[in-house]
């Protein structure tokens, strides 16, 4: 009887042993595991955080940085193309931010000669809960000219009160861009210096 107990005792022992060191060992695991998450994040936020230098590549054999005086028509585009996206896209709630953005990018002869006109647009847009949501329908063609670049985009405009739909509109926007020295807003080092639209049927 008293060789049972002891073996059984021993047994009890020993399980007891086998589980301290797999309860070590499964901690040793989460710490290293915890550690490398905690690096990853790290990592993860340094990356998004730390400002890069952007780089394009104008020819097979060179690269560098792109400075606005050798501005590529493909910049122009883009650069003129976001700029009608964040123009034409508004709703009640943010129409006053997208105007102040965009008229960072508006030469002092556009601002002046659209500075009231934009106030009273805001007012009817405010009061009336008017959007408006804009897509691009092909692409946008630029052409240099003396003075800078004729950039002509082509898309699809809806106009809504509230949540109907008052107008759907394919539209045509001229818009004429010029360079200028590049800021910490504007590192495109380009401006827009006028701007028509048209209902393009």
């Amino acid at each position: 009887m008293e060789n049972v107990q002891t073996s059984k005792k021993s047994l009890f022992l020993e399980r007891w042993s086998n589980a301290e060191i797999i309860n070590a060992r499964l901690g040793l695991i989460l710490m290293v595991m915890g550690s490398i998450t905690l690096s990853l994040m790290a990592t993860l936020i340094y990356v998004v955080i730390k400002p890069r230098p952007v780089y394009y590549v104008p020819g097979a054999s060179s690269a560098g940085v792109a400075y606005a005086q050798s501005t590529t028509l493909t910049t122009v585009s883009m650069f003129t193309v976001a700029w009608v996206l964040n123009w034409s896209n508004f709703t009640p709630a943010n129409v006053e931010s997208v105007y102040k953005h965009a008229q960072q990018f508006m030469s002092p002869y556009l601002l002046a000669r659209t500075k009231a006109r934009l106030k009273k647009d805001l007012e009817q847009i405010k009061n009336n809960n008017i959007s408006s949501l804009f897509s691009l329908s092909q692409e946008a063609v630029v052409v240099r000219d003396k003075e800078g670049f004729n950039v002509t985009v082509w898309g699809d405009k809806g106009v809504y009160m509230g949540k109907e739909e008052i107008k759907l509109q394919k539209m045509v926007y001229h818009i004429h861009v010029r360079q200028s020295p590049a800021t910490d807003w504007d590192p495109y080092g380009l401006i827009i210096e006028d701007i028509a639209q048209e209902v393009n049927g």
